[in-house]
């Protein structure tokens, strides 16, 4: 597959492949740009609403859901209103691997890498796997706020628990037989797409330019943006640039009107502005934050 988009941030350790994220957004300003990876994730949407887009497919979960994004889809989400709160435990398939081929590793764990079977989307309050599996993602957040000793072992434990009452539940699907089909075609130009924005954040290129580029008019692009990215193409590219504002401020020294130039805003006022409409404080006050 294209290494379009594709996150290759490590995960946890070299021997413990294994991260979970803990967001909390007060705001309702939280966006994750577009990107995919080879690994599995699980997120728990406690509280709040987001809107997730999944190989350019639109959701809105409710609250106390389990949704599963499974190796090499594009996503990306965005917070709809204040007080969300959701953990996304991310992690290669592999690491529950098996060295010796044996009946689980052949029957289940090898097709899933493979991707001859996938993870349900979504698993609600109403699902007989929901109070299970809620008990052991509880389970892992513990054991990752507290590390005791073997906590590496437990959390595996857990995860296998996950697949067995999803196995137990008949909840794998067949990729065949899977109610998620890939449009190939259009993920691809999502991508592309995603990828063109992504090295255009600091030159300004115009909605025109951008629709030329892919030979759509600028009426239709707009509406082409609007229905697979849930925004306007000015509010993605702001999006962009805040989030690579937001590195610098974290990585570098470089005072904030310097860092406003480089991410594209040429007015430190509209910058301070929106920044602090997106992020619920100014720029140096984050940088203070983060600082702490």
């Amino acid at each position: 597959m294209e290494k379009l988009l594709r996150e290759t941030k490590p995960r946890g350790s070299f021997l413990f492949p294994f991260e979970l994220y803990h967001t909390e957004d007060s705001l309702g300003t939280y966006y994750v740009s577009p990107h995919w990876h080879q690994d599995l994730e699980i997120i728990h949407l406690q509280k709040g609403q987001i809107q997730l887009f999944i190989d350019g497919v639109s959701y809105q979960p409710a609250e106390n859901t389990i949704i599963f994004i499974n190796r090499e889809e594009l996503h990306h989400l965005n917070c709809l209103a204040p007080g969300v709160l959701y953990d996304a435990l991310v992690f290669p398939l592999e690491f529950l691997s098996f060295d010796t081929l044996d009946y689980c590793q052949q029957k289940y764990l090898l097709p899933l890498i493979q991707k001859h079977l996938v993870f349900p989307r979504f698993i609600n309050s109403g699902h007989p796997c929901y109070a299970p599996i809620k008990q052991q993602l509880e389970e892992i957040e513990k054991l990752h706020t507290t590390f005791p000793l073997g906590y590496q072992l437990a959390t595996k434990t857990a995860l296998f628990q996950i697949l067995t009452c999803l196995v137990q539940q008949n909840c794998l699907i067949a990729a065949a037989d899977s109610v998620m089909p890939l449009n190939s075609k259009k993920v691809n130009l999502l991508r592309e797409v995603s990828t063109y924005l992504e090295n255009q954040v600091i030159p300004k290129i115009s909605l025109e330019e951008a629709a030329a580029h892919f030979y759509m008019s600028p009426n239709y692009f707009c509406k082409f943006f609007k229905k697979n990215f849930g925004c306007t193409y000015t509010n993605y590219l702001n999006r962009l640039r805040l989030e690579k504002a937001c590195r610098m401020l974290t990585d570098t020294a470089l005072p904030i009107m310097e860092i406003s130039l480089l991410c594209g805003f040429d007015n430190l006022s509209y910058f301070n502005r929106l920044f602090r409409e997106k992020k619920g404080v100014t720029p140096s006050e984050y940088r203070r934050q983060i600082a702490l």
